[in-house]
């Protein structure tokens, strides 16, 4: 596949099919600081289905190659190709592919690709090898609440099908932050302080409640047992699915 038709054709899709008055409106959902096309997820996906065949004939190397180029660009819709792309290549990846996974992960800079990217993919790699489990350490002490939301979610598919996912260490992770003096250290402005304490109360919800359906009663001792330590809103996201 010549990768440069690849991304002209792509790119004329996206001009052909933009529409400026959606682009503004998800620019401003997203709060996104990318250029948006305002091409829809729908339109989106039919393209997607008719190119991947291509992309499957990708060599890995090519492929990641492609990734990045589509991860370098300007719109937000060139940069979820990059995640289409990696989507299509996800089997192949392993531990060796972490520094650049890492790298879109600190570039994602919201929940849209962030979580498109660390939910899919990383318990790809941490099945192939467990050493992965150790940037999941490294994140949640991270200065950036984004970085510390995909440690939250990296495991949220293991839970969700009772895998082989370490639950131990999802726990102490989510523990540690219930305190959240350090939202008011890292950041100074008010609306980042309310966003990341949403965003980071909402991933530890959002992974109980998925490992509540295999393993109710484990969700249910730690939500009570945290219950005066968490916010209402990881509690109420916790137990939704509880009786």
């Amino acid at each position: 596949m010549d990768s440069r038709k690849f991304i002209k054709d792509y790119r004329e899709f996206l001009k052909s099919n933009s529409n400026p008055e959606r682009a503004r409106q998800e620019k401003r959902y997203l709060y996104s600081d990318l250029k948006h096309y305002g091409v829809s997820v729908w339109e989106r996906r039919k393209y997607g289905k008719k190119v991947n065949q291509d992309i499957k004939r990708l060599s890995k190397k090519d492929a990641l190659s492609l990734v990045k180029k589509f991860w370098a660009m300007p719109y937000f819709e060139e940069r979820a190709m990059a995640l289409g792309i990696l989507d299509v290549h996800k089997d192949s990846l392993n531990i060796s592919d972490m520094p650049l996974i890492e790298k879109m992960m600190r570039e994602a800079r919201g929940w849209a690709f962030l979580d498109s990217l660390i939910i899919p993919f990383m318990p790809i790699v941490i099945r192939k090898n467990k050493k992965a489990y150790n940037y999941l350490r490294k994140w949640i002490a991270d200065k950036d609440f984004w970085v510390r939301r995909s440690a939250l979610l990296a495991q949220l598919l293991f839970f969700r099908k009772d895998d082989n996912g370490d639950r131990e260490l999802f726990f102490e992770m989510a523990k540690s932050q219930f305190d959240e003096g350090w939202i008011d250290k890292e950041y100074k402005d008010a609306e980042s302080r309310k966003r990341a304490r949403f965003f980071i109360r909402k991933a530890i919800g959002w992974t109980l409640r998925e490992m509540s359906v295999k393993q109710p009663k484990i969700v249910a001792e730690f939500a009570e047992k945290y219950k005066d330590q968490m916010s209402g809103l990881t509690y109420r996201e916790a137990t939704r699915k509880l009786a």
